[in-house]
């Protein structure tokens, strides 16, 4: 059972490597890390299947909110993202299937998430630090979402929105 908690660990580790919207670079250089109490807890509790799955919404949220912006592919400025913590609003399907008395519709829980990024200039100089934390404050109050992370996908909305907003501070 270590062994395979370990191999979970590691390969959730993996998951940590710069992920960056389709076609390469275009909408500005950014890399997505999830910290490691969030690794963790991704590996025993919410599945490593979720690392993705997180990663790829903040990859989507900010090229989409990018985009919308019209901040061009000549972004000279790129950003190192870091997912501190998310927490489900439903059961992931690892919960569930460790767990089938969880049920995918009526078993909810205050969701959300962490994040924060630094900006940087193309030489690597430190221009802003972008920071967004958002948990539902009960459950009347949460996501009707059925999606296992909606609540973190709002938080994951609201810091795309404050990333651009830092891009447009300092586009030239």
């Amino acid at each position: 059972m270590r062994s395979l908690v370990s191999l979970t660990l590691a390969f959730a580790m993996m998951l940590t490597a710069t992920a960056a919207p389709e076609g390469g670079g275009q909408l500005g250089a950014r890399s997505i890390r999830i910290a490691e109490p969030l690794q963790k807890a991704l590996a025993t509790r919410y599945g490593t299947e979720e690392a993705q799955v997180l990663q790829q919404a903040v990859s989507d949220d900010v090229a989409r909110a990018m985009k919308h912006a019209g901040i061009a592919a000549a972004a000279a400025a790129r950003s190192e993202v870091l997912l501190s913590d998310a927490r489900p609003s439903h059961p992931t399907r690892y919960q569930q299937s460790v767990n089938p008395s969880l049920d995918p519709v009526h078993s909810r829980s205050l969701g959300g998430a962490t994040l924060s990024a630094v900006l940087r200039d193309a030489d690597g100089k430190e221009l802003e630090r972008v920071s967004v934390e958002y948990y539902a404050p009960s459950l009347q109050e949460s996501s009707v979402s059925l999606d296992a992370w909606a609540d973190a996908r709002l938080t994951i909305d609201r810091f795309a929105d404050r990333l651009v907003q830092a891009y447009r501070r300092h586009q030239h």
